[in-house]
């Protein structure tokens, strides 16, 4: 029956139900909710499930429609939120002891303007302590596992979001990314995560890491759902990621290899066989110059000193409520020279206008969202965190557009992130090269 399958549906799908009174978003809201119930405990990506507000706003979601109003394609459609990101009046721990008992007296900006376009909260999923690290083991609320396989690692920082994308537990998510921490997760559960240019979303209300990094994106089960909640999220109107009726004819795809594709064999050829079926499809290989790429590191681990000072207070007077692994990361961070934190500071403006002259030859950036797989739980190898976050870094420092696609090729035995990126502030032009994309690879 449909019912059983509500989860399966896209937004777009669910949405046309209930805006010609197939389906109520209580029904709908319920199905989720029971859903959660059932796998939720062996998942682990819900922190606070708030089920009577969840129900209360789906309910006020279908008197609305019955009276005529329509908010718009998240009218009725429950979501969840990072644990990070201010909900008035639910628990708000940003995964770590340190805010266990934290309650919000007001919306985060990007959840009032969730709640203005309809979409009904399910509630708090979880994440890496902090918000500052490549996986879901967090040691205050337990390991988050990857619905593609429980062994495994859901990826960090917001691995309770793509978690519960991935199990049909919510159709979107709101998740963070200060280098890498929605396009890694998707990448590692097999969902879309889409980061957008810096500062397209609000982060008022979100709890800060490396606030000159930092930035609020969403994690869904396809390019249009991200985009429709993208639009959501800002407060535009008529934002899609239609396909583009032209096809890949003539999109120029740059390539930058000695960088993005160093790591993991097997990601990097299965890339290879997307850019290949991609320019049988018309589009254009441009091969870039990786020159000045490399400094992404550098700079991106002095800029982390801004981590250290967001908590530096709390790490005097309340260690106990840190972990070991996060005081570790502080204090080695602590050990950044102010001189290099400002010369980093100054050498990311310059390392954006890099990046803005690499997209003059180009539509479109295309490289691994990460160049590892996710790792067993607790089997972490040693350069784990480096090979998960160092490709989609460049795009945090850059302030560009970046979206992590699932793709499955013939080589992989799981879906991997194919990450596309494009020019600052055109965050519509990216999502429908996107689209584009996905829907060529997936009818190849």
């Amino acid at each position: 029956m449909l019912g059983e399958n509500w989860h399966n549906l896209s937004i777009a799908e669910v949405s046309a139900l209930m805006r010609v009174g197939t389906l109520t978003s209580v029904a709908l809201t319920k199905h989720m909710l029971e859903r959660i119930d059932r796998l939720n405990p062996s998942l682990n990506a819900f922190i606070t499930l708030t089920r009577e507000l969840a129900l209360e706003a789906a309910g006020a979601a279908d008197a609305e429609r019955s009276r005529g109003r329509w908010r718009g394609p998240l009218h009725g459609i429950p979501i969840a939120i990072k644990d990070n990101i201010a909900v008035s009046g639910v628990r708000m721990t940003c995964g770590s002891e340190l805010f266990a008992d934290l309650v919000p007296e007001h919306d985060a900006e990007v959840v009032r303007r969730l709640k203005d376009a309809g979409a009904v909260i399910l509630g708090k999923v979880g994440m890496h302590e902090l918000a500052y690290g490549t996986t879901s083991d967090n040691p205050f609320f337990g390991a988050i596992h990857n619905p593609l396989d429980a062994r495994l690692d859901a990826g960090g920082s917001s691995g309770g979001s793509a978690s519960a994308v991935g199990a049909g537990l919510a159709f979107a998510a709101l998740g963070t990314d200060t280098a890498c921490s929605i396009r890694f997760p998707a990448h590692c559960c097999g969902v879309v995560g889409f980061k957008p240019s810096f500062n397209a979303i609000s982060t008022d209300g979100v709890v800060p890491l490396v606030p000159s990094l930092d930035h609020v994106g969403t994690l869904t089960r396809t390019v249009a759902d991200a985009a429709l909640t993208f639009a959501a999220a800002t407060g535009l109107e008529g934002q899609d990621a239609a396909v583009r009726d032209d096809g890949l004819a003539g999109v120029r795809i740059g390539v930058m290899r000695r960088f993005f594709f160093d790591g993991d064999p097997e990601i990097a050829g299965a890339v290879e066989e997307c850019l290949s079926d991609l320019q049988r499809l018309g589009a254009l290989i441009v091969d870039l110059d990786e020159a000045g790429v490399e400094d992404s590191l550098t700079i991106s681990t002095r800029l982390f000193r801004g981590a250290y000072e967001a908590f530096a207070g709390e790490l005097l007077s309340h260690r106990e409520r840190f972990s070991p692994r996060a005081s570790e990361k502080l204090e080695r961070k602590s050990r950044i020279t102010l001189a290099d934190y400002q010369d980093a500071r100054g050498r990311v403006r310059r390392f954006a206008q890099t990046m803005d002259a690499a997209m003059r030859d180009c539509d479109v950036l295309v490289a691994p969202a990460a160049t590892t797989m996710p790792a067993v739980l607790g089997n972490w190898h040693y350069d784990y965190d480096l090979q998960a976050s160092k490709n989609a870094t460049v795009f945090n420092l850059s302030g560009q557009p970046s979206i992590a696609i699932p793709v499955r090729r013939p080589s992989q035995h799981r879906p991997i992130g194919l990450m596309l990126s494009g020019r600052r502030g055109d965050d519509a032009g990216l999502l429908g090269l996107a689209a584009l994309v996905e829907h060529s690879l997936s009818n190849n």
